[in-house]
């Protein structure tokens, strides 16, 4: 398989959770409250995600797919005075 999903995960201040914030990977959407707990929960969905939509891949039958995720988290400093 040469197509490299991407997984950009996000924490949500408002919400108190990391989130799947953009992917091309079909039907993830996952919430945690931590980023580890969200990449396992990204580990475990792959595999029936795959299993669910596999007339949506190209390829008959994947050994593995490769995901590059990537977190980002933004937050804003409030200054004294």
């Amino acid at each position: 398989m040469d197509h490299t999903y991407f997984v950009e995960i996000s924490w949500d201040e408002e919400a108190g959770v990391w989130h799947v914030s953009d992917t091309d990977f079909p039907g993830l959407v996952a919430e945690a409250p931590s980023e580890r707990d969200l990449v396992k929960k990204i580990r475990a969905l792959v595999p029936e995600l795959y299993e669910l939509n596999r007339h949506l891949f190209d390829e008959a039958a994947l050994k593995a797919i490769p995901l590059r995720m990537t977190a980002s988290r933004l937050e804003t400093i409030h200054l004294a005075g």
